[in-house]
């Protein structure tokens, strides 16, 4: 049942010093959709602001979410809001305690659609989700293509053995198949080995299932690999591509990460499409890059799943009354940024996802995304979320970028000044000069964002806010348009 807005009805309704809001100027989920970047300087208000009215805009119109944290009080603070808004029942809250567990390969394997259980799907989950996570860019296996794949055919084989053998797949199983296959051809034979290595066990365990005749061959394939193809392989080889393996799945297998992400499975992204937020409560400053890296993850699954609910054909009109917004909403989103998100926020619009992203500057994003490329990922992640939000920044660099995204337009640059002097005869003489030429200058100058307001008593608990949106023209005096509005967020909402 709809219970949420329509895409053009306004969430804020914007509007500069002196004016009444106008039409033209609502912000709705429309625009939501096509993502925002907020920026602010540390205490400019960026949080308490628009941060706060945006998250109060999607808690009061019924959205469902994902919201990442980065500092230890915001699950509080979004507790806090969901009470004010009437969905503190609609709350899971994901902490280090283990009540809600997700073990993404078996929700991977049992998950809605059609391509669910897919072991090509569950390979690239799996590599997908720990070079994001690690913020690596390149190929695996440092780089090199061959251990690229060689690594994704020990991956695809285990996986394939354990749904075939367990009905079943975890991170725990892979390694216990992956570190007790054969090791040599004479091992294979070997009754020691036999009776105690857990891959030789499986094999036996699938044989005596009554599989079709499609897994019937895929388990004949599975078995040459282990017993023939992977024993047969150099010891030097083998063991990059089984390290490469269990370092990348080692602080998976222990601790906080084993019990959230490869144990049980009592929540899913699919709780956001039914009207539930979902509070990653592991925040970076407590648990630091375990913290990250929990988030990552379960965001990379979340933006997956978002990405396929929306079915092959429905009109516009169809999508709007039947399937619910959702948001994502990542303050200090510079611990949570990768590669991803960008390919992900060029088909939010139709999935119907709005991202809100908070950040000091650009240069926390460059850091990010780390490498050669970092600036130019940063340029295509940033330039994909349309409406950006400028607070009161002391950076250079972006300010210079906002001010550039606006543009430049035409001025009249006056000129004039005055003379004195003495004639030959004597006299006085006063010369005056006045002119004029056209030049393309900032509307709104850098210098402009290190003025803003910065809430707090001094400004009334008020934080200034420059807003452009891309392909938007505002119209501040409900009259004149341009690119760019000025509004002011209040700190206080009631």
């Amino acid at each position: 049942m709809k219970d949420w807005p329509d895409d053009d009805e306004a969430l804020l309704e914007l509007s500069e010093k002196g004016q009444k809001p106008h039409p033209q100027n609502y912000w709705s989920l429309r625009d939501a959709f096509e993502g925002v970047q907020v920026f602010g300087g540390t205490g400019s208000g960026k949080s308490s602001g628009s941060g706060q009215s945006l998250a109060r805009a999607f808690l009061s119109s019924n959205l469902g979410g994902l919201v990442l944290t980065a500092k230890t009080d915001e699950a509080a603070a979004w507790r806090e809001m969901a009470a004010s808004e009437g969905r503190e029942n609609d709350i899971i809250e994901v902490t280090h305690d283990g009540t809600y567990q997700f073990n993404f390969l078996r929700y991977e394997l049992t998950r809605p659609g059609a391509g669910a259980g897919q072991v090509e799907s569950l390979v690239n989950l799996f590599c997908a989700v720990l070079e994001s996570a690690e913020k690596r860019q390149g190929n695996l296996g440092g780089g090199d293509a061959y251990w690229n794949r060689a690594l994704r055919q020990l991956l695809r084989n285990s996986i394939d053995l354990a749904i075939m053998a367990l009905e079943d797949v975890s991170l725990t199983s892979l390694y216990k198949i992956i570190t007790t296959a054969p090791v040599t051809i004479e091992q294979v034979n070997d009754e020691d080995w036999r009776n105690n290595s857990v891959c030789f066990a499986l094999i036996d365990t699938a044989k005596e299932k009554q599989l079709s005749p499609e897994k019937t061959k895929d388990l004949e394939i599975v078995e040459a690999y282990f017993l023939y193809e992977f024993a047969g392989l150099a010891q030097e080889t083998r063991s990059v591509i089984v390290s490469t393996f269990t370092s990348m799945a080692d602080c998976f297998l222990r601790g906080t990460l084993r019990k959230l992400f490869c144990e049980g499975l009592n929540y899913s992204p699919e709780d956001c499409f039914n009207g539930k937020i979902i509070i990653l409560n592991l925040p970076v400053k407590e648990f630091n890059e375990l913290g990250g890296f929990a988030q990552i993850l379960f965001k990379y699954v979340w933006q997956r799943a978002v990405e396929r609910r929306i079915p092959q054909g429905i009109s516009r009109e169809d999508a709007q009354a039947t399937i619910r917004p959702v948001f994502l909403f990542a303050d200090e989103s510079q611990f949570f940024c990768n590669s991803n998100d960008a390919l992900f926020q060029s088909t939010a619009r139709s999935s119907r996802a709005c991202t809100v992203y908070l950040t000091q500057n650009l240069p926390t994003y460059f850091s990010a995304f780390g490498g050669g490329n970092g600036r130019h990922e940063t340029e295509s992640f940033v330039a994909n979320l349309q409406t950006k939000i400028a607070h009161s920044n002391g950076d250079p660099v972006t300010n210079l970028f906002i001010a550039d995204s606006i543009g430049r337009t035409r001025q009249i640059q006056l000129s004039g000044g005055t003379s004195d002097g003495v004639s030959q005869l004597g006299k006085p003489n006063y010369n005056q000069t006045a002119g004029g030429n056209m030049v393309y200058e900032y509307p709104v100058q850098p210098a402009e964002f290190t003025t803003l307001e910065t809430g707090g008593p001094d400004h009334d608990f008020f934080v200034g806010a420059i807003i452009f949106q891309g392909g938007r023209k505002w119209y501040p005096d409900g009259k004149s348009s341009r690119n760019y509005i000025r509004h002011k967020f209040p700190q206080k909402l009631s």
